[in-house]
């Protein structure tokens, strides 16, 4: 049997994955793979979507690159990605935790970034919709996936809770957010 070992962390762009993960990783003294560098890297690419203005991920071919390096590593590693949960074999995956982010802080955390509009709208929507923990429950399954709320936190706090829920000493929650039901989400709603 192989041994569940991966952590999972995922999330739309700007809930602070990068940035957790790493944290995470240090504090344990592991690894981490971001999915998106190492499709570059790997040239697991199959082109560009520039409608959305993203790459095209070879997603089987880079579930098979981050099943060589798990088997080639020792102890716990850290993937992460926005669609982390879809290349690692959930036969390798401890936990899978989705930061999660209240949608009208998401939208002026990606105007910073100067995302376009289009993917500011975009990547809001996918929050609004829990669309990151439907997908990473289905890729993963229910029991392996649990959700961690990065509003309004420092990173080491969102940190504390991941390494928490990956020891034992904190639960693993869903259904935390329900951006739907906020008052902000009508603003949102109706352009503001």
């Amino acid at each position: 049997m192989t041994e569940r070992r991966v952590i999972v962390i995922a999330g739309v762009p700007g809930v602070g994955k990068s940035t957790v993960a790493s944290a995470v990783a240090e504090r344990l003294g592991c690894p981490v793979i971001g999915v998106s560098e190492l499709a570059v890297k790997e040239g697991a690419l199959l082109g560009r979507d520039e409608e959305r203005d993203t790459d095209v991920v070879d997603l089987p071919r880079l579930k098979e690159i981050i099943a060589e390096a798990v088997s080639a590593t020792e102890g716990p590693i850290i993937v992460e990605g926005h669609y982390a949960y879809d290349v690692v074999p959930s036969d390798l995956v401890s936990h899978a935790l989705v930061l999660r982010r209240a949608p009208w802080v998401l939208k002026e955390e990606l105007r910073e970034r100067d995302y376009s509009d289009e993917k500011v709208q975009e990547n809001v929507e996918a929050e609004l919709l829990d669309v990151p923990l439907v997908e990473a429950i289905e890729a993963l399954g229910p029991d392996l996936v649990c959700e961690a709320d990065t509003t309004r936190r420092t990173p080491e706090e969102t940190v504390d809770e991941v390494l928490g829920i990956v020891e034992g000493s904190m639960p693993c929650r869903r259904n935390l957010v329900d951006w739907l039901g906020s008052p902000e989400t009508r603003g949102l709603l109706e352009g503001g």
